[in-house]
């Protein structure tokens, strides 16, 4: 069994390392949200508050967008990784979540039960997993990660633990205090017979409540610019507040449960993205949600963040936006086979084929979705073109060697997070005070648009205060004179 759970993680790590790291080595990660981070923990490493350029004028610093302590407790690790040390801390992570849900499982199976390698596949597999290593660096998924050991440790009434557990989650980002309060109900409503699970249940949904309400009123405004609250509530269908929003709910329950399932923003876009997530998670094992409504009411938050949402994006199964599903359903269905009336061996045999239909609804998603700006290139490992670039990816990292360290700096988006180790950096267009601005050609226009990009090109090739000092392998490289 021992040999068995090493493979099956060892595979597992080589599998996500060639997603998230190779995506990094062919600059196809990104400013938002990679580049800020590196940015982040090149500050941290250097004793420094952060004071993030990428962000700005909207965003003061990192904590001003979202609460997160992460880059602060990895930032040293930035001298051994460098520009990958955020790629591979969230990685491990992940690993240390299925470490998570294979204790908890053989707590439930037993050692030389075979169901929690089952497990551990299943959540190793699950599809928000693998969208949200194709996608750059988050907060959330690491958070998501200690939710198995937070089950683990309340199943094992080592409460100690299970609050160190519970901070960690509350310290990954702002909403991860929102989602603790329904994990915590969760976890109550799963032991209604034991008092002490009971109390504890309740006092964790209660530090996750405080913290939730202290973050958001509070933490986040007094870090961020002047005059400016907290700037992620968008969910104008139900209200322009969270007091708004929370009335609505209770006065139109019917409208809100509509909302959850229609394109109410009625964009182009939006059409199927949320029957495509809704179909996914029923493939990868969300049934049981219906069967055991404790578990739905874990993930009810998620479901909301993601469904009520301005931005369709969310609304869909790429990106980090599925993460917190992962745990919930995973410990959700093998729970539930666990409680079913079948001997061993029949146990066996349907966590195989649960595991093996998440595997295939995996698999799926990756060449097919409807969501948004989906690159299959990003997420498909087993494609050729994964591994491939159009521009000689040596060449460049010898032309960034052009730029100071020291230097001030605007790059494009692919390029920020290998540049952004440095106390002055800009999102392209955005050129401020910068001495140098380095630009990849891949079609990648964000912030702006094509016509706005090809416009600011133009100004840099004719203004007498900059010199093209490179200008091949797809990339420019201005130098302020």
């Amino acid at each position: 069994m021992k040999k068995a759970a090493v493979i099956i993680f060892v595979v597992f790590a080589i599998i996500y390392c060639s997603v998230s790291l190779v995506n990094h080595y062919f600059f196809r990660t990104h400013a938002h949200d990679l580049g800020i981070n590196n940015n982040a923990i090149y500050d941290y490493a250097h004793l420094r508050w952060n004071d993030c350029m990428v962000m700005q004028p909207q965003f003061r610093n990192i904590l001003s967008d979202h609460f997160t302590i992460y880059p602060i407790l990895i930032s040293p690790l930035y001298w051994i990784f460098g520009s990958y040390t955020m790629l591979i801390f969230q990685i491990a992570a992940i690993l240390f979540g299925g470490w998570g849900i294979l204790k908890l499982l053989r707590l439930k199976f037993g050692e030389l039960s075979w169901i929690p390698l089952a497990g551990v596949i299943h959540f190793f597999s699950f599809y928000g997993i693998f969208s949200a290593l194709a996608f750059d660096y988050h907060d959330n998924v690491v958070a998501a990660m200690f939710v198995p050991w937070l089950f683990y440790f309340y199943e094992k009434k080592n409460y100690r633990l299970f609050y160190l557990f519970l901070i960690l989650i509350l310290i990954g980002k702002e909403n991860m205090a929102l989602w603790s309060i329904f994990i915590a109900l969760g976890l109550l409503a799963l032991n209604t017979n034991d008092k002490i699970k009971i109390k504890h249940a309740s006092l964790a949904a209660s530090i996750s409540f405080i913290c939730f309400i202290a973050i958001i009123s509070w933490i986040i405004p007094s870090l961020a610019n002047e005059n400016r609250a907290y700037l992620h509530f968008n969910y104008d269908a139900l209200g322009g507040t969270a007091g708004e929003a929370l009335t609505f709910m209770i006065k139109h329950p019917q409208k809100t449960f509509a909302y959850l399932i229609e394109n109410h923003t009625q964009d182009g876009y939006g059409y199927l993205m949320k029957a495509e997530t809704y179909y996914m998670l029923l493939l990868s094992g969300g049934f049981v949600a219906i069967i055991r409504p404790q578990y739905l009411l874990m993930i009810l938050p998620v479901l909301g963040q993601k469904m009520l949402n301005n931005d369709i994006i969310k609304w869909g199964v790429g990106a980090h936006y599925s993460i917190e599903f992962a745990p919930v359903i995973s410990v959700a269905l093998f729970t539930w086979i666990y409680h079913l009336n079948l001997n061993e061996k029949k146990k066996t045999v349907v966590a195989c084929c649960l595991t093996a239909l998440c595997i295939s609804a995996a698999v799926t998603v990756f060449d097919n979705r409807f969501a948004k700006w989906y690159d299959t290139t990003n997420a498909k490992f087993y494609d050729a073109k994964h591994w491939k670039s159009n521009f000689d990816v040596r060449e460049l990292n010898q032309a960034l060697k052009l730029i100071p360290d020291d230097a001030n700096v605007s790059a494009q988006s692919e390029v920020l997070p290998h540049v952004a180790f440095r106390q002055v950096i800009y999102l392209f267009p955005r050129i401020a005070d910068a001495e140098y601005v380095v630009l990849l050609n891949n079609e990648n226009y964000y912030p702006t648009n094509r016509e706005g990009y090809e416009k600011k090109i133009g100004e840099l090739k004719t203004s007498p205060q900059w010199d093209l000092i490179y200008d091949m392998n797809m990339t420019m490289i201005f130098k302020r004179r």
